[in-house]
């Protein structure tokens, strides 16, 4: 496998970095889901490719660098990721409150049976 080849796998997988922080901008939920899923499968190719081949083999100026370019790109797509998670949770927050109180509230532990305060004086079947 030459320099080019592996110059290649990694535009392939700088393309679907950009395809998913675009998706990302537009807020399109199963297109993100989808371009991510691919961005995932290119990774894990170019991985093991590079397990495969052995790392000295691959250890260009030109490969590591632009390597090292798509993890900081990943790393801002991936704040991006977090961000419009926390903006999501707000916004179900809002829609769908949770209540201040539980519905089923304990006061011991699970499955303890709970103290007699003997104020009913009959027992009826």
């Amino acid at each position: 496998m030459n320099k080019q080849f592996w110059m290649d796998q990694l535009d392939l997988v700088g393309q679907q970095l950009d395809e998913v922080s675009v998706l990302l901008l537009d807020g399109d939920p199963s297109g993100l889901e989808y371009s991510a899923a691919r961005l995932q499968q290119l990774a894990t190719n170019l991985k093991e490719l590079v397990d495969g081949v052995g790392r000295q083999q691959v250890q260009s100026a030109r490969f590591v660098h632009r390597l090292s370019e798509l993890c900081s790109r990943l790393s801002s797509v991936r704040e991006g990721l977090l961000r419009r998670m926390a903006h999501v949770e707000r916004a179900l927050q809002i829609v769908v409150p949770t209540p201040s109180s539980s519905t089923y509230v304990t006061k011991g532990v699970y499955g303890n049976a709970r103290r007699q305060s003997g104020a009913f004086n009959v027992l009826s079947a």
